[in-house]
């Protein structure tokens, strides 16, 4: 079943829950205290999560931020996207600018002091993107005096510095130019998820990028939230639970994959846990 079904089915299913007032566990979030309209901060620039084009979102992010917003009992037309880079995601929250955050963010010591996350609601890895004809670079321990590109302002370069100090690390303002300096030569590699690296390969590769295959962290990409928001925290957390159960989130992790030409088992990517858990290297 595709995720525009599963959405629809979901969505019958809450007004049915709304008109009966009988929901087996339903939402006690207030969501009059958010207000009229949902802001949820997403990526527009990394296909299979948040993408934007002609003004139409797509990719897994979206989806399951349609799912909790649906939970929380906003309709489509009341939720409005807006663009969070790595750098800008605790300030666009902090500042008022958003509701919640879905942006391949992932869940680190250092974030949850700023900021509160509901999740993880997907597990991804580190690893680099190299050109097809690039067969020296086999993994992280391979990047001595190599040009590796990263987005500014994420873990991926935090990485990068901890696990390849002699690495020649190019931090540029968005991972799409990471790509062009992989086509241009300029660039022997580029480091970020797995699940982004092969959105991006896909759609802006031209056929000549492949990825490593050798993720070297586990992420955890958790929603993030104003701190102190402990039941909108539960609420989302409710949310997904639900989704995992009733197949909703497997179909958009489907869904998500098969649109960048990515195999992936949705099984290997769920969390075991919402409880928050950090994200942690793991090679």
């Amino acid at each position: 079943m595709s995720i525009r079904k599963v959405l629809g089915v979901l969505a019958a299913a809450a007004m049915a829950v709304s008109l009966c007032g009988c929901g087996e566990g339903a939402s006690e979030y207030d969501a009059s205290s958010i207000g009229p309209k949902l802001n949820i901060g997403i990526t527009f620039d990394r296909p299979g999560l948040g993408f934007s084009h002609s003004s139409e979102y797509k990719g897994l992010e979206v989806d399951l931020a349609r799912l909790i917003a649906q939970d929380l009992g906003y309709s489509p037309n009341q939720i409005v996207w807006k663009q969070v880079r790595p750098g800008s995601r605790e300030g666009a929250l902090t500042s008022g600018q958003v509701d919640m955050v879905l942006a391949s963010y992932s869940i680190t010591q250092a974030r949850k002091q700023v900021v509160d996350f509901a999740g993880p609601y997907f597990m991804a890895g580190q690893d680099l993107l190299v050109r097809k004809d690039e067969g020296s670079i086999k993994g992280v321990d391979s990047l001595e005096d190599r040009r590796v590109c990263t987005e500014k302002g994420s873990t991926s370069s935090q990485v990068i510095r901890r696990r390849a100090p002699k690495a020649l690390l190019q931090e540029r303002d968005e991972l799409g130019q990471c790509i062009t300096a992989l086509l241009s030569g300029d660039a022997d590699a580029a480091s970020s998820d797995d699940f982004v690296l092969a959105g991006l390969a896909h759609v802006k590769g031209g056929g000549q990028l492949r990825l490593v295959g050798v993720p070297f962290t586990r992420e955890r990409y958790g929603v993030g939230v104003r701190k102190d928001q402990a039941e909108l925290v539960s609420t989302i957390n409710h949310a997904l639970e639900k989704m995992m159960k009733d197949g909703g989130w497997a179909a958009a992790v489907k869904e998500a994959a098969s649109s960048i030409g990515y195999q992936v088992d949705p099984s290997s990517r769920r969390p075991d846990r919402l409880d928050g858990s950090l994200s942690s290297e793991v090679r």
